[in-house]
């Protein structure tokens, strides 16, 4: 993953386009934070369990109350925290923004590089391509 981070952070440092650059700033952003995540979650895990075998040892069922007190995370986040979820969500679910990004600019590409097929251009006397089913006339008029 940390290779993953590094290579993506050459492509940023190498590009100008700015939408390149949002799309690599999103990829980048999205695994740091997931791999903080998941080694939060580990370390949590870790603890909870040396935290229950401890009450179940010491016979502490106080310490349980304890936990009882503790507030859940606000459910409504803010713009900003929605958006950092999803990025790291996305880079867990293993979607990268960059190579979304990627297969759009290429259809983009194919979609504007045929818009001169056909049509005449100075010193050219090619066709303009009809959507008419007859076929042109060769009879001079």
């Amino acid at each position: 993953m940390v290779e993953d981070i590094k290579a993506l952070q050459v492509k940023l440092d190498a590009t100008n386009d700015e939408d390149e650059q949002r799309a690599l700033e999103e990829d980048v952003t999205g695994k740091i934070l997931w791999l903080l995540w998941c080694g939060i979650c580990a370390e949590v895990d870790e603890l909870l369990l040396k935290v229950v075998n401890y009450i179940r040892r010491e016979g502490a069922m106080s310490g349980l109350l304890y936990f009882s007190t503790i507030k859940p995370p606000s459910t409504d986040p803010s713009d900003d925290q929605a958006h950092l979820q999803r990025v790291m969500y996305d880079a867990g679910a293993d979607i990268s923004k960059y190579e979304l990004w990627l297969v759009a600019r290429a259809r983009e590409q194919v979609r504007w590089s045929g818009t001169n097929r056909g049509t005449p251009t100075l010193n050219d006397q090619g066709t303009t391509p009809s959507t008419s089913r007859q076929t042109p006339s060769t009879a001079a008029v």
